[in-house]
């Protein structure tokens, strides 16, 4: 009797189920539900690739420098990494919906991009001549208008009426360039620049004395600048580490031989030698291994992923920036990163970068990285306000240079902070 009752109750259950989830269903059908966007919430959600989530892209390209100007003054920072990592998302976001919507290109006088930098704007300087179409990729993604040129310089800024303009400067001929955005002044530009906390902060060319010294878009910032010291080290120091890394680059530590000055590691006729002083080069034989895609874009996307996960966790206070991305006119593509340290680039060795790819045919077929790790050590040295170490240089003026913090890794323990013209 028990189990007789017990199955007439279990198939009431399921009757009452089945009836909801037809219930359910009828009214996801329904034009008030399909219009609401519940559906899309529930919805599996796509992994966001090698890309990362939009709030990796803005971080994984931080500026070395950022100027924001608004109607009460400029707040500028640079070689300070947390207050960038405050300030820069919110802003890189701009950047990419400006790139993603560009409009056509327009030659723009030298004047007039000064003109722009002074008044109502967001200034971006990322160190190395980034090409637009991989800046465009990594804040945004892919647009309408894939623009052409490399920039290390760019500027979002007040234009006609409520437009805002997306300006730069070429690293190939020097010139500036302009285009429209979707972008507008009031729900956009104008809370952006609002909000930043005034610091006096100017470039060369706004102060007749350091325009005569230093190249026009150094920026100054007021104060003294104490910077830090790191200790330096190859961080392979033991099987673990060399392994770990293997790993991450798809090899197997079980084939390999000694070279010299290291070790040789073969998959198939890929080779990847680390050599004892922290310098791992990779050439390829079929082209496999390492997929990027076509294009600059993609390549240098596949290029900065690989480097992220092979040095990202060995480097330690440390991160990288793009130096350069080329495309020959045969189709290979050369991509370069370096090291920064609170934001001041790492000159390592004779060469200065950190690591090399080049990319044939949507495929990286060589690379060479090469190892460091740093860590702060306490020390500190006090370096003179950029202003007046202008003054202590007076080189600077045969070629108007920029003076920069720079740090000097030729393979010792240790790296300190100094003044440089570059």
């Amino acid at each position: 009797m028990w189990n007789k009752r017990r199955w007439v109750e279990l198939g009431k259950d399921a009757a009452i189920v089945l009836l909801t989830l037809s219930a359910a269903w009828l009214l996801a059908m329904t034009p008030l539900v399909q219009d609401s966007g519940v559906g899309d919430l529930l919805a599996p959600q796509e992994s966001s690739g090698v890309g990362g989530s939009a709030e990796e892209r803005t971080t994984a390209m931080l500026p070395v420098r950022l100027a924001v100007t608004g109607e009460g003054g400029r707040c500028g920072v640079q070689y300070d990494d947390e207050r960038l990592e405050e300030l820069f998302p919110p802003l890189g976001v701009l950047l990419g919906d400006a790139l993603a919507s560009a409009g056509e290109p327009q030659a723009m006088a030298e004047e007039q991009w000064r003109k722009c930098v002074a008044g109502k704007s967001i200034y971006f300087d990322f160190g190395g001549e980034a090409p637009l179409a991989v800046l465009e990729r990594w804040f945004q993604g892919m647009g309408q208008r894939a623009l052409e040129g490399r920039a290390r310089r760019l500027l979002l800024c007040a234009g006609e009426e409520d437009q805002v303009l997306l300006c730069w400067q070429d690293g190939r001929d020097g010139r500036f360039y302009s285009c429209a955005t979707a972008l507008t002044q009031a729900l956009h530009l104008d809370p952006a620049v609002e909000g930043a906390a005034v610091n006096g902060a100017y470039f060369a060319f706004e102060d007749e004395t350091l325009a005569r010294r230093l190249a026009p878009y150094t920026l100054i910032t007021e104060g003294e600048q104490a910077g830090t010291g790191y200790d330096a080290s190859v961080p392979l120091a033991g099987e673990a580490e060399v392994l770990a890394l293997l790993e991450t680059l798809s090899f197997s530590g079980q084939s390999h031989a000694p070279v010299s000055g290291g070790e040789v590691y073969l998959d198939g006729g890929d080779r990847l030698v680390v050599g004892g002083g922290g310098v791992v080069t990779y050439r390829a034989a079929q082209r496999e291994k390492y997929p990027v895609g076509e294009g600059l874009a993609a390549g240098t996307d596949g290029a900065r992923a690989l480097a992220e996960a092979a040095l990202g966790p060995l480097c330690g206070e440390a991160r990288l920036y793009l130096i350069s991305a080329r495309q020959e006119p045969g189709g290979e593509i050369y991509v370069r990163f370096g090291y920064l340290l609170n934001g001041s680039a790492v000159y390592l060795g004779e060469k200065g970068w950190a690591a090399e790819f080049l990319v044939r045919d949507g495929y990286i077929t060589q690379f060479t990285l090469r190892l460091r790790s740093y860590a702060v050590n306490g020390q500190h040295t006090l370096l003179l306000p950029v202003d007046k170490a202008a003054a202590m240089l007076p080189d600077l003026s045969r070629e108007g240079r920029e003076l920069a913090v720079r740090y000097q890794d030729g393979g010792g323990a240790s790296v300190s902070p100094v003044w440089v013209a570059e």
